[in-house]
């Protein structure tokens, strides 16, 4: 296989925006790693470049075998990207062939992975916090309005989201096969898995026992998920208006979900909400600190 994908990713080997290539081969019948392709392979280039083509995915057939090519700029390859999410790019750069490596890049991106740095895995954390508290929310919405096949669903995606975050907070990756690290590492998290899509009630019922664990699941947590957030505000003396927390950079993955995160941590009195007056009008400005 090797020799057939090498004129392909030598192609990019001379360009000075690449900064290393992934080569992954399909190993079984089932490979979501490689998309079903026989063989995947990342380019990873340098932000902001503009690329020879105008598409960043071209797929090939060489000897009958298909062959994917996805070309990623480093800030969208961890955050979620055409070739997958966040979590199979982890797994490709930890399986992966490394085919080309710009001053040993991927090397020391495989390095930092698996050092899996405290701030990172911070961040990871409030981020699967605040997704998991906006698709209860969903699922409750729904579950009041008796659409129940679709609270169902929120409380599949919920599951999952509880199901990364904690694996992450244990220090591990989540990986595709996300719910045997949780049944080693929390199986009471596990069972409550097995009784949504496995228990014998009617679809109400199980969507109604669910919501009532996750709140509890979410609640105990409250502290650790908004651990990076309230570090954030903390380094401020005053309080925060909403605008200036979306637009701090240190926020930028968590920002469609602020909103909803502070109204919960307003709730569980981990932040308090201020107000001023703004200029003549009788209009209260809401500005969030941490307690």
């Amino acid at each position: 296989m090797e020799n057939l994908l090498r004129p392909i990713y030598e192609s990019f080997e001379g360009r000075e925006e690449t900064l290393g290539i992934l080569v992954s081969e399909k190993k079984k019948t089932n490979s979501p790693l490689t998309e079903q392709f026989d063989a995947l392979i990342i380019v990873l280039v340098k932000n902001n470049d503009t690329l020879d083509s105008p598409c960043n995915v071209e797929h090939y057939s060489i000897e009958n075998n298909s062959i994917a090519v996805h070309i990623i700029s480093e800030d969208s390859f961890l955050k979620g990207s055409p070739s997958g999410n966040y979590r199979g790019n982890l797994l490709r750069v930890i399986n992966g062939q490394i085919v080309f490596d710009r001053n040993g890049y991927i090397a020391n991106l495989k390095k930092n992975l698996f050092a899996n740095p405290i701030e990172t895995r911070k961040k990871k954390i409030a981020i699967e916090f605040a997704e998991l508290i906006r698709c209860c929310s969903i699922g409750k919405e729904l579950y009041e309005g008796k659409q129940y096949l679709d609270a169902y669903n929120q409380m599949v995606q919920a599951l999952h989201l509880l199901a990364r975050l904690v694996v992450t907070e244990h220090g591990f990756y989540p990986e595709i096969t996300v719910w045997n690290q949780v049944k080693r590492i929390e199986p009471e998290v596990y069972v409550l898995y097995l009784e949504l899509v496995e228990s014998g009630e009617l679809i109400e019922k199980r969507v109604e026992l669910l919501l009532l664990a996750l709140e509890f699941a979410i609640s105990s947590r409250a502290r650790l998920g908004s651990n990076y957030l309230i570090e954030i505000m903390k380094s401020k003396k005053d309080g925060w208006t909403i605008s200036e927390l979306v637009h701090e950079p240190k926020l930028k993955e968590l920002a469609k979900d602020l909103g909803l995160l502070l109204q919960y941590l307003y709730a569980k009195n981990i932040v308090q909400i201020e107000t001023k007056e703004m200029e003549g009008q009788g209009i209260y400005q809401m500005q969030y600190k941490a307690i």
